[in-house]
């Protein structure tokens, strides 16, 4: 059971970072702190450097069973975060390419995106874009409300599961402590 709220976890934070980018700047301000919520819980985000930072903490209920989990992606790789069980998981980065600030030719086509329209999220203009994404073996048909590269909405159905999220704060330009971005040594 352990193995598999890890392996949601993951499929959720992968979701919800959609707009991974290796290089360059994924996000169109320096700073942030993002909290969603969606059925299963809350979220929130903190993110500095454009993105080149970003740490998510996990507060849901699954299965019958209250988790958190810390999902750090930095210097090209994820990090997942069991406080509870003292365990770090270092990985590839994981989440699709893509960088909706520079979005190429060769990425809408590998992931199926399309321009769906304008919505306002947070008082926010984003343009919702559809696609679809593999993810440890899973398609995944999504949903995503962007505005400045940063997923202030999604929508992910996956064929077993659906599951979405939005943000019900964000506060731009933040001060983020460099200690939000450091991985725990248990």
């Amino acid at each position: 059971m352990k193995k598999t709220l890890m392996t949601f976890a993951l499929l959720l934070a992968a979701a919800a970072g959609v707009a991974m980018a290796q290089d360059g700047h994924r996000y169109g301000i320096k700073s942030g702190i993002l909290t969603q919520k969606s059925e299963m819980g809350e979220t929130t985000v903190w993110f500095d450097d454009y993105g080149a930072l970003e740490a998510q903490k996990m507060k849901m209920s699954m299965f019958g069973q209250e988790t958190e989990m810390t999902v750090i992606r930095k210097d090209g790789k994820t990090y997942m975060v069991n406080a509870a069980e003292k365990q770090v998981q270092e990985m590839p980065a994981q989440g699709a390419d893509i960088n909706f600030l520079n979005l190429t030719d060769a990425v809408k086509s590998q992931y199926k995106v399309k321009e769906a329209g304008k919505e306002k999220v947070l008082d926010r203009e984003c343009t919702k874009y559809t696609l679809t994404m593999d993810q440890m073996g899973m398609s995944m048909n999504q949903t995503v409300w962007i505005w400045k590269g940063i997923a202030l909405k999604s929508f992910t159905d996956g064929g077993q599961f659906q599951f979405g999220n939005e943000a019900v704060k964000f506060e731009e330009n933040a001060e983020i402590p460099a200690s939000v971005f450091e991985i725990p040594k248990f």
